[in-house]
């Protein structure tokens, strides 16, 4: 694996980069939707969902982009939800994408784009590119990655490697897989920010 480990700063640097109003309230916003979407989930067969700490992502979105870590300006995020990450980079300056396999969630951010006027990208489908051959067998019994979706790379009009960025949350058992598909699908010089719940953020650009 040619990925190599990006320097990120720690908690307390972080908590000083500022969460300005207008990001505050698309947090608040993507909150009230994450909330939401968790009671229909009681009643409705949906894939399951888990959020980032959304004021660390735009925190470290923000660092990353005051520090030009990135060789350009596009930003790709892995099973987007409601939209968040994207939003909030997109409000950074990013040219910021989603693809969600769940399409509810796929609504609810393009609702939020509307909302808070953001120019933001999202599309139902899967971020596994079809080509990949990628096979349930291939993932941790505990792993929730979807392997039957159609990718939503055609959708977006967009590959893999025309993003400099890349954000993901991988569940436990996923980890791996999203690893070795930016590995094998990324640009060189491309990062990959992911989220790895009580861990924090971890940061790797492709060699």
């Amino acid at each position: 694996m040619a990925l190599e480990k990006q320097r990120l700063p720690g908690d307390d640097e972080l908590a000083r980069v500022e969460v300005p109003a207008a990001a505050e309230a698309v947090i608040v916003d993507c909150e009230e939707r994450y909330v939401a979407f968790q009671r229909r989930m009681i009643d409705e067969a949906v894939v399951a969902f888990v959020q980032s700490d959304l004021h660390t992502a735009h925190r470290a979105l923000a660092w990353i982009r005051d520090h030009n870590v990135l060789t350009g300006n596009a930003m790709l995020e892995w099973g987007s939800g409601v939209g968040a990450v994207a939003l909030l980079g997109a409000r950074l300056g990013y040219d910021a994408y989603g693809i969600e396999v769940e399409p509810s969630l796929v609504e609810d951010a393009l609702d939020l784009a509307a909302q808070h006027e953001i120019d933001a990208t999202f599309a139902y489908g899967s971020f596994i590119p079809e080509d990949a051959g990628l096979a349930p067998q291939d993932m941790d019994e505990f792993a929730w990655l979807d392997t039957s979706t159609p990718s939503a790379y055609d959708e977006i009009e967009m590959d893999i490697n025309d993003f400099d960025l890349i954000f993901a949350y991988p569940w436990p058992g996923e980890q791996e897989v999203i690893f070795e598909l930016f590995d094998a699908y990324a640009a060189r010089g491309a990062c990959l920010l992911t989220n790895h719940g009580m861990e924090g953020l971890r940061l790797h650009r492709k060699a």
